[in-house]
């Protein structure tokens, strides 16, 4: 049963009232309350001269120009929208001259652009089409065209009451996601499904169904592309009371350029629809659009970059719009995003980073650790977490990605990561120049493939060598000087300890060293030395060498294994002070990374003996250690190697090749490499 024109006008005037008055006796009426106010405070301040009635005489003119300032800056409103000279731009006006044809209109609009990804006709004494200014930088020819249709058509098929019930949907969709849905929303939803049904068969018959569907595909992605990149970059700005930048609409073109954001969140939106809105889902679907079909990429659009004067124009009122909601600063200046100092970037990290935890530690009932965070991302529990984005569509694969990410992120920055760039928040880089995608991490941490960056570096609140150094005392002190490895590996399988120097990749300096020499194993043999969790060890192995990969800790052994069942590596338990005698000079690469250290001093040099002995004449060692000077302190465990330790790995035979020294603050590292002459 649909709305009778009754109804609908008894909800117009009952609930939305503004809608009925025109955008200009709203104008007129601030104007008219403003030059009242001033006329008769002319006439009291003659007739009283009193310093009371001036100073409320000067209030009341205050007052009005502020609220005509803050009308002026209201950005849905048609005069604060600038006007788009189509003689500037022959292309489009071509588009829209064949649509005004096709759609049989009789005057041929304005055209004005506005904030958002949305197109629309404003019927009044003279017809403006308004485009939002992402859909005139993203759409083609046919796109924009089928849309400019779509919008001439409606005047031609709804009467204003149809018009009104659209509005009324719109607010309520609104509402809706705010729990306070129109008490007439069945019928208000099925009669606007009917109304759009009819728009849109009529259109397609015009430019085609495909062509339709295309456009309108690529109109609600970018609506919710745009309304997530908005929260991202201009709310959280807003949130903090920061100055709002200027080139949101830049930023939102990189993104989708060189970052495949509508790639990336199309599913989420094609979920969205079929799972939020069955009017919506059954609409597209008779319109030929299929969820979890890929979107079709885009030919070149219809427009090419707007003037900064515009994109700044139109930023300024999508920042007013927002600051609607989040109350910053009145006085604000125009601030590119590349302006924002890292701090800033890191301080809304930090903030979303607390946010989780205070979100975990409400679902627990008590105070919750980063590891819990993990757990609950693990078990699939991260979507009764409080994201700061669970109402939108997401690029991100998943909510669990969503809640880990400011974790890694965080933890990254912690040990020495900085962003890759202000539009691409998720790449960070290393000191080594090595890239870590946060989003991809986190995937992998969500399904358990990988502890992230081993959650001590950062993530959890503990300090990371505390469990080795705990066990690595009760072990000395019992006389056994790495009976504790088996203890840690076997702890940290159980979720009970934390193993320090594991990052869940190979390590940078060994895939440094690699890359730059384009090292290829060819199938000859390599062997990783103390393999740990078996990271190094799948990388060498897909570098092309036989690898075989060795720990002294059997539940290392076994959780590497786990990890890697398809590498090719064969792992195994054994003791560098008792290898196997096969092995002597046997590998063609050895990969000896943070394994002696871990040992004590008085150990070192028998290690570095057994290390050096694996190499086979022609094949290569190469060392990655924590390092210290001459007779510097130790705070052990590790027990980082000196220059002098570092130089006896060229020892019953081998040469040295390349020592290499890196020093970053605190932070000392050694790579070295050696090579055993044929």
């Amino acid at each position: 049963m649909e709305l009778s024109r009754s109804r609908v006008l008894y909800l117009l005037l009952t609930t939305h009232l503004h809608v009925l008055v025109p955008d200009w006796a709203k104008l007129m009426a601030g104007i008219t309350v403003l030059l009242g106010a001033g006329v008769g405070g002319v006439f009291v301040t003659m007739a009283y001269d009193w310093p009371r009635v001036r100073l409320l005489w000067c209030l009341m003119i205050g007052a009005c120009l502020y609220s005509f300032i803050a009308a002026r800056r209201r950005p849905h409103d048609w005069w604060n929208l600038p006007v788009l000279a189509l003689d500037e731009h022959p292309r489009l006006q071509k588009v829209l001259l064949e649509a005004v044809e096709l759609a049989g209109a009789r005057t041929v609009p304005k055209v004005r652009l506005c904030t958002d990804p949305s197109m629309g006709l404003q019927v009044r004494a003279r017809r403006r089409l308004l485009i939002g200014l992402p859909l005139v930088t993203q759409l083609d020819e046919d796109e924009m065209r089928a849309l400019m249709v779509r919008s001439l058509l409606i005047p031609r098929l709804w009467s204003w009451h149809e018009e009104r019930v659209g509005s009324l949907n719109r607010r309520d969709l609104a509402r809706a996601r705010e729990g306070k849905p129109h008490p007439d929303r069945a019928r208000l939803r099925a009669q606007h499904k009917r109304q759009r049904q009819e728009l849109w068969e009529r259109t397609a018959a015009l430019v085609g169904r495909e062509t339709l569907a295309r456009a309108m595909r690529r109109e609600i992605v970018l609506g919710d592309a745009f309304a997530w990149h908005t929260y991202r970059y201009v709310s959280l700005w807003a949130n903090r009371s920061f100055d709002y930048h200027t080139d949101v609409y830049t930023s939102f073109e990189w993104k989708i350029r060189h970052d495949g954001l509508l790639e990336r969140i199309w599913p989420a939106v094609d979920a969205r629809i079929v799972e939020g809105d069955r009017h919506e889902a059954e609409l597209l679907s008779e319109l030929g659009w299929g969820s979890g079909t890929p979107m079709r990429p885009m030919t070149a659009p219809v427009f090419g970059p707007l003037p900064d004067r515009v994109e700044h124009r139109l930023g300024r009122l999508l920042w007013y719009e927002v600051s609607k909601r989040t109350g910053p600063s009145l006085f604000v200046k125009g601030e590119s995003v590349r302006d924002k100092p890292a701090e800033l970037w890191a301080h809304i990290a930090d903030g979303e980073r607390t946010h989780i935890m205070a979100s975990a530690t409400t679902l627990l009932g008590r105070p919750a650790t980063a590891n819990d965070v993990v757990r609950l991302a693990v078990e699939g529990r991260a979507d009764e977490l409080d994201v700061w984005h669970a109402s939108l569509s997401c690029p991100h694969p998943s909510p669990a990605v969503c809640a880990l990410m400011p974790l890694l992120d965080v933890a990254l920055r912690r040990i020495g990561y900085l962003h890759e760039d202000p539009f691409r928040q998720r790449v960070l880089v290393g000191r080594l120049g090595d890239r870590v995608d946060v989003v991809e991490l986190a995937d992998k941490v969500a399904q358990g493939m990988t502890y992230g960056l081993e959650l001590g570096y950062g993530m959890s609140e503990q300090d990371p060598d505390e469990d080795a150094r705990r066990l690595a005392a009760e072990s000395l002190a019992a006389g056994d000087p790495i009976g504790w490895f088996e203890r840690l590996y076997a702890e940290s399988g159980a979720g009970a300890a934390i193993v320090p120097w594991d990052s869940g990749t190979p390590h940078v300096m060994l895939a440094d060293w690699a890359s730059k020499r384009e090292v290829r194993g060819d199938g000859r043999r390599a062997l990783v030395v103390g393999c740990g969790l078996g990271d190094d060890a799948a990388y060498v192995a897909g570098l092309g060498f036989d690898t075989v990969a060795f720990d002294v800790s059997e539940s290392a052994v076994a959780q590497a294994k786990e990890r890697f069942p398809a590498s090719g590596v064969f792992f195994r338990q054994a003791d560098l002070f008792d290898p196997p005698q096969e092995w002597r000079e046997a590998f063609d690469l050895v990969v000896e990374v943070m394994t002696v250290q871990a040992l004590p001093e008085d150990l070192h040099a028998g290690a570095i003996e057994r290390v050096a002995s694996f190499v086979r004449p022609g094949g290569t060692l190469v060392v990655v250690a924590s390092a210290r000077d001459e007779g510097g302190p130790v705070f052990a465990p590790p027990w980082p190697l000196t220059p002098s330790e570092i130089a006896t790995f060229a020892t019953g035979g081998l040469v040295a090749d390349e020592i290499e020294d890196f020093r970053d603050g605190e932070r000392h590292r050694c790579r070295a490499t050696f090579h055993r002459p044929a």
